[in-house]
């Protein structure tokens, strides 16, 4: 959720995309070793089979205010899978509290065919570490070595037994997604740093999946797509056994050179001539640790099978220009063919459909509270046009419109909590 590439502090020195173990690429290399498409690509469908269909959309405030339900129409669909993120003040918030999983219950139960993507915090309280100001544990400092003992294995224990008694005990659990980046509290930034996070993620998985019922949870390795990492990324890697799916966070954007910021006098081809080199030589590239590299790791782990929990066309607010491909229809062109490649093995993909504090994705016109019979419009007018034409489902595929039958449905009434701001905003 939190974009800012370790790639900006690297680009003053050098044109070079650094990874593991001391390879580079020039932004002006050709792609290496990427798959060729399989012929023909998977049929959409109604979430009825991979790769379903998600979204985020302002996480539980939007699920309240109906955010959620009005995305699938837009798109023609009946079933849509949602997403959110659950807030790092205090553990309190990491153990399912009522106020969250009191509306998404509810929610995933109105349609068969719906999930909860829930990104999970391994730690909370302030960035260094110094522990949470409130609630349990209140001024005691926090770390990964700790979480690896077992330390707060009770916070996530109540975690699984929140989902199951709210019905969503088929959640797909995003444990400390971006955890190679520099911005969460749960940063593993060493090799120290990442063993510790893999013994804390099997920790986690181990005591969730021992809740009676919480048996069909499915946990996500979720890195950040960076071309650099202090580590080679098996450091970070917990075991096949606890991990059912490996979660990429792709956004069009770039440091490397000749790339982004797109120049204001650009022409049409010159400024497509960029936005196809972020994508060939960066994002789409091995080298860069692209999404071929992350194709190759999963298919050396037992092939497990892809996810892209986070994903989007990007404007952003840098000191020196905008280093988002901003309305870029050939991003998505890429994208849908990606994830609709079977050779890929995508499972689900969750497009980030917000204006975020770090930069501007959102395709669906917006809510205007000042005039709501005239929504405000997107950024990217002709990217949110391909996005619908490639997304949006044909006539009579919808599934049928169904309530889950369960009949440990939990009250309907939710405390009247105020929703904590959204995490990294």
């Amino acid at each position: 959720m939190k974009k800012t590439s370790l790639f900006l502090a690297l680009a003053g020195a050098s044109c070079l995309l650094s990874v593991s173990a001391g390879n580079s690429l020039r932004a002006d290399d050709a792609p290496n070793d990427v798959p060729a498409p399989a012929p023909g690509s998977l049929p959409l469908n109604d979430n009825t089979a991979p790769p379903f269909k998600g979204v985020y959309q302002w996480g539980q405030s939007g699920c309240k205010s109906g955010l959620y339900d009005a995305y699938g129409p837009w798109l023609n669909r009946t079933v849509i899978w949602g997403e959110d993120f659950m807030p790092t003040e205090s553990w309190s918030h990491l153990e399912g509290e009522s106020w969250q999983m009191g509306t998404w219950g509810p929610w995933v139960k109105k349609q068969v065919g719906r999930r909860y993507i829930l990104s999970l915090p391994m730690l909370v309280g302030s960035w260094d570490g110094k522990g949470p100001k409130q609630g349990p544990g209140a001024g005691v400092p926090v770390s990964l070595e700790e979480g690896a003992k077992g330390t707060y294995n009770i916070y996530f224990q109540h975690l699984a037994e929140s989902l199951v008694k709210h019905g969503m005990d088929d959640t797909l659990i995003r444990v400390g997604w971006e955890f190679n980046g520099g911005w969460y509290i749960w940063r593993a930034n060493t090799a120290a740093k990442a063993e510790a996070f893999a013994g804390y993620f099997k920790q986690i998985v181990t005591t969730m999946r021992a809740v009676p019922g919480a048996e069909k949870l499915k946990f996500i390795w979720n890195p950040a797509m960076e071309p650099y990492w202090a580590y080679p990324p098996e450091k970070a890697w917990p075991g096949d056994d606890v991990v059912d799916y490996i979660g990429l966070d792709v956004y069009d954007q770039c440091w490397a050179k000749d790339t982004y910021p797109i120049p204001e006098d650009a022409t049409e081809d010159e400024a497509l001539a960029r936005r196809k080199r972020t994508w060939d030589n960066v994002t789409n590239n091995e080298k860069s640790n692209g999404l071929p590299f992350w194709v190759k790791f999963a298919a050396a782990h037992g092939n497990k099978p892809l996810v892209i929990p986070e994903w989007g066309v990007c404007n952003r607010k840098d000191k020196d220009g905008n280093h988002g491909g901003g309305d870029n229809t050939f991003f998505i062109e890429q994208m849908y063919n990606f994830i609709y490649n079977p050779a890929n093995n995508v499972y689900f993909e969750s497009y980030f459909d917000v204006t975020a504090g770090d930069g501007d994705h959102r395709l669906i016109p917006g809510v205007n509270k000042k005039d709501p019979a005239n929504p405000t419009e997107t950024k990217f007018p002709k990217a949110a046009a391909k996005y619908k034409e490639l997304f949006t489902l044909p006539p009579g595929k919808q599934a049928p419109v169904a309530p889950v039958v369960d009949a440990a449905a939990p009250a309907a009434n939710a405390p009247a909590t105020a929703e904590p701001p959204p995490v990294g905003k």
